[in-house]
């Protein structure tokens, strides 16, 4: 089987697609063209069709494969206690919690906010680089804060940062854990729903585990992100294993407690009070993550998200 280069499937793909055109045009021009003959031209349009559709999947994983560098961030760092939701992501299937390891600040369970640990990961990037809070100014109505939440909402997580003057204003509070403890049911009704995250199209790459190559160009690319003062969305997982399948913002490098690792501090959801840590291990080239009340600890696969429309 011939192995395209990214240039060359862009040309296939440009090929086929004006291939399909002036395939179609062809058919519309010919309106009494014979049945067999019809079956035949419908019989090569298809044939085009489903070669384009393969080319366009080779597309996207090609580009789910690369390296991105990062945009740019909000000019300042990511700060725990102002930039993360005050209230947590509730599981479906909760186990019970141990008391060591509960959230010092219960979850409220009043509300359904099931399954948005994806939604929120993003978030938290999302208002870090477009929005912008005056605690000195006063509140707008509830639609109207609803709107800004969902303008703040439908910029995409990969885009660059905006600058102060053009970000989202939010009068009358302090950072976003200011306003998701003042106004937590307006932001969960206007950050997205929970069923897509089963739908959640960059998860093509779930059925194939991650090599160790693949996973110590992660840590790479996580150093890349970090030292740029960015933020990063990982996915963590272990399929076929349904242990975990979670979404955390890694945000900064902290020293390691062992030789040969390297240890960070990511925003998980499913917290409120304080980081979790991730850690690689430069021996073995994979991941580990930390014992929660959800997860024992241990290995996890690890892919970034959100770095641009396919992955």
């Amino acid at each position: 089987m011939r192995i395209l280069t990214r240039t060359q499937a862009y040309l296939v793909i440009l090929s086929e697609v004006k291939n399909l055109c002036r395939c179609r045009s062809a058919e519309r021009r010919r309106t009494f063209a014979r049945p067999e003959s019809f079956r035949g031209k419908l019989k090569v349009t298809v044939t085009r069709s489903f070669r384009v559709t393969l080319g366009l999947l080779f597309l996207a994983t090609s580009v789910g494969c690369s390296t991105l560098k990062p945009t740019a961030g909000a000019g300042r760092s990511f700060d725990f206690q102002h930039d993360t939701f005050a209230y947590a992501n509730v599981l479906v299937f909760s186990p019970q919690r141990d008391p060591h390891d509960a959230d010092p600040k219960p979850q409220n369970h009043e509300h359904s906010y099931t399954r948005r640990c994806f939604i929120m990961a993003a978030g938290v990037i999302q208002f870090w680089k477009y929005a912008r809070f005056d605690p000195q100014a006063s509140p707008v109505s509830a639609d109207e804060l609803a709107r800004r939440i969902r303008r703040v909402r439908d910029r995409a997580a990969w885009w660059p940062s905006e600058p102060p003057e053009k970000r989202v204003v939010f009068p009358g509070f302090a950072s976003l854990r200011d306003l998701s403890e003042r106004e937590g049911p307006a932001l969960r009704a206007n950050m997205g729903a929970g069923w897509t995250t089963y739908f959640q199209f960059r998860k093509y790459p779930m059925p194939f585990v991650p090599s160790h190559r693949h996973q110590a160009q992660v840590n790479e690319q996580v150093k890349l992100w970090l030292a740029y003062g960015q933020p990063l969305v990982l996915w963590l997982y272990n399929f076929p294993r349904v242990n975990i399948n979670h979404a955390v913002t890694v945000f900064a490098e902290v020293p390691a407690t062992e030789p040969g690792q390297f240890a960070y501090l990511v925003y998980d959801p499913n917290y409120t009070d304080v980081p979790r840590r991730l850690v690689y291990h430069t021996a073995s080239r994979s991941f580990s993550y930390e014992n929660t009340f959800y997860f024992v600890g241990g290995t996890v696969h690890v892919r970034p998200m959100y770095l641009g429309l396919f992955n």
